[in-house]
């Protein structure tokens, strides 16, 4: 499990490190905590979120998966059990 997924989920999402654009978990998270902003106008968010989502695809991950993630409740990277 990524570490800042096990962090967060631990912390009820309180965990403000978020390894992203590595861990899509950690995108979608990190998409959600940024919409929570407050900022003189919603352009400069949707703009910020637009970034942190073309780094993540520029990584090789699906967009669709860390958009339908970011619109879902919080989410963690899946434990892997042995």
């Amino acid at each position: 499990m990524c570490p800042d997924c096990q962090a967060a989920k631990l912390t009820n999402g309180l965990w403000n490190t978020f390894n992203s654009p590595q861990c899509p978990y950690c995108t979608a998270r990190l998409i959600q905590r940024i919409g929570k902003l407050r900022t003189p106008t919603s352009d400069a968010i949707t703009a910020r979120r637009r970034v942190v989502l073309a780094d993540a695809v520029a990584w090789g991950h699906a967009e669709e998966q860390i958009r339908k993630l970011a619109k879902g409740p919080l989410c963690y990277q899946p434990e892997v059990r042995e």
